[in-house]
């Protein structure tokens, strides 16, 4: 079960100017992966911050950059990309790089496995994931080009982005299954051309040539686009078919133990202290002004936060840069970079979005950075407290574990006594295994759903959820939805409940804000069928104002408090 802590903040402590208080919400949503959302009240309005805290990858865990349905010239949300990958792991993280409208790609590089399917923007930082699990931020400059043994050298303006001027590019299966369609355009068709790993040369093959691009883009090959009359007469003469042609993607400063990156930008944390200006490619409106923020930065002992930063909105009024930058330090960041912000700002997990992005919903976007958990994965059971009495509300519980690798499993239900209700144990390939409780006869009081996993890696995980089964309260109803209250003599609705057990039973009336308007009963009752009757006023006796109240009900007894609501709309009798 998610737990909530709410603590204050002091202003010395919070490391940003005029900030008053803050509160705090923190859950640990898979092993060893927490989120956290911060509320906090500054002199300049109001910020929520929302952070995913995990381990350094290895083992059970790892950090990697996601590109949109497979492919850099697609878009896809945050959740959707969750959901794609669901099968092969759990995952959480946040939108990542800017990409472009017009070149239809990331705007910096990006990079899995050790093969680069964008090019880095050399004014702006991007983010290297090294195979120990450190990150690295720098500035990347590439020089990229092909040739033709025996003839000149040629520059390549972009690798996997639509050229939008005179030049070459050269597109790979990263991109989609074919080049830009351009009038302009013409294209060479190369073969056997290995994966495009930086800082060494790639051959491969000339084999066809088409005008207009629209080329289909080769399994195990690439296709050399040129726009502009020297540049494709350059690529006519040269790269005939049959002939070879060698590629070379030149990456300065690059650290030899990445095999996983993503641009961004700007540099926000070098070695633990906050940076305010590092004169990166960006625009004063970007940099200056306040708006919804997302940032990646490593902890001193490893571990790797992901940050979100609500914005545009009477709830959140976002951050400026320098502001996110001293936000990272405060969080323990000893090297932390900015992604994309505005309203490509989105921290989901496990396909349900964490934030509240600035569009209204969650934008499509280019990349994404995730955490990814390979261990065991138990949902929070459908309902914290649950009451299988048929009468509609909180009826079937729902539990459920998933594994992503053959594995074997120990899936263990047990009862308030102790005693194993249900237990699944034996080997699995990878599924999802689902329980539901339904019947009345369940024993009432503490349940623990227990999932344990060894896959075929030989690791181990465990995860554990507990609720009540509760049925002491139930049936409420309500005479009607819609009262019309006279303003002297008010109006007459009925409400009643059941009760399975002896308990503490109250009823009251409560405005929007959870206020309560009218404590319309509160003694301890013997099981039985019980009502009460509401006129349409407060405590004070005075008629209420037409909107819309809540019915409540509560039952408190030795199995905790159950409660059970119904909306009724006040309408003034004309």
């Amino acid at each position: 079960m998610l737990r909530r802590v709410w603590v204050a903040v002091s202003l010395t402590a919070l490391a940003l100017p005029g900030v008053a208080m803050a509160a705090t919400s923190s859950a640990e949503v898979v092993p060893g992966i927490r989120y956290t959302r911060e509320d906090r009240w500054t002199s300049a309005g109001p910020v929520v911050i929302h952070v995913l805290t995990g381990p350094r990858p290895g083992g059970l865990y790892d950090v990697k950059p996601i590109l949109a349905n497979n492919g850099v010239s697609s878009r896809e949300t945050v959740s959707g990309m969750q959901r794609r990958l669901s099968g092969r792991a759990t995952v959480a993280g946040v939108n990542g790089d800017f990409f472009g409208s017009l070149t239809l790609a990331p705007s910096g590089m990006f990079m899995r496995r050790g093969v680069l399917a964008t090019t880095p923007q050399g004014a702006r930082s991007s983010l290297g994931i090294s195979g120990t699990g450190d990150l690295h931020v720098r500035r990347i400059a590439h020089s990229s080009v092909w040739t033709v043994p025996g003839h000149s050298t040629h520059h390549i303006t972009h690798v996997n982005k639509r050229l939008l001027g005179r030049g070459f590019a050269l597109f790979t299966p990263a991109w989609a299954s074919r080049t830009p369609a351009v009038e302009t355009a013409f294209d060479v068709v190369l073969a056997k051309v290995p994966g495009t790993l930086p800082n060494q040369d790639l051959i491969g093959t000339a084999v066809r040539v088409r005008r207009g691009g629209g080329t289909a883009i080769p399994p195990r090959g690439a296709v050399l686009q040129a726009r502009g009359e020297t540049r494709i007469k350059y690529l006519k003469r040269e790269a005939r078919p049959g002939r070879t042609v060698v590629l070379r993607i030149d990456l300065a400063k690059w650290w030899p133990d990445v095999a996983a990156a993503l641009g961004g930008g700007p540099l926000l944390v070098r070695n633990g202290v906050p940076v305010s200006s590092t004169r990166e490619q960006f625009t004063s409106y970007q940099l200056e002004l306040r708006h919804p923020r997302t940032a990646v930065g490593q902890l001193a002992d490893g571990r790797i936060i992901l940050v979100a930063v609500d914005g545009r909105s009477w709830a959140s009024i976002g951050m400026r840069m320098w502001e996110l930058a001293a936000e990272m330090a405060r969080l323990g960041a000893v090297r932390a970079m900015a992604l994309d912000g505005g309203g490509s700002t989105t921290m989901a997990f496990d396909g349900r979005v964490l934030n509240r992005p600035s569009d209204g919903s969650e934008r499509p976007v280019a990349d994404a950075l995730m955490f990814m958990y390979y261990g065991i994965h138990a949902p929070k059971p459908r309902y914290a407290k649950f009451s299988p009495n048929a009468d509609g509300v909180a009826d079937v519980q729902s539990l459920s574990a998933k594994i992503v690798r053959p594995s074997t499993v120990d899936l263990v239900l047990v009862q308030p006594d102790g005693a194993v209700a249900w237990r699944y144990a034996g080997p699995l390939q990878p599924s999802t295994v689902r329980k539901n409780l339904t019947s009345p006869l369940l024993p009432e009081g503490k349940w623990r759903w227990i999932a344990y996993a060894l896959d075929d890696r030989g690791r181990e995980s465990l995860m554990e959820h507990s609720f009540r089964l509760n049925n002491t309260l139930g049936f409420l109803r309500v005479s009607k939805t819609r009262m019309a209250v006279a303003p002297r003599t008010g109006g007459r609705v009925m409400t009643s409940v059941q009760l399975a057990n002896d308990a503490e039973l109250s009823f009251s009336v409560r405005d929007r804000y959870r206020g309560i308007v009218r404590q319309l009963f509160s003694g301890t009752l013997v099981p039985g069928t019980y009502g009460v009757f509401w006129n349409g006023k407060n405590d004070a006796g005075r008629v209420v104002a037409p909107g819309t109240y809540t019915i409540r009900a509560d039952a408190v007894n030795e199995l905790g408090r159950a409660t059970l609501r119904r909306s009724l709309l006040v309408l003034k009798d004309s």
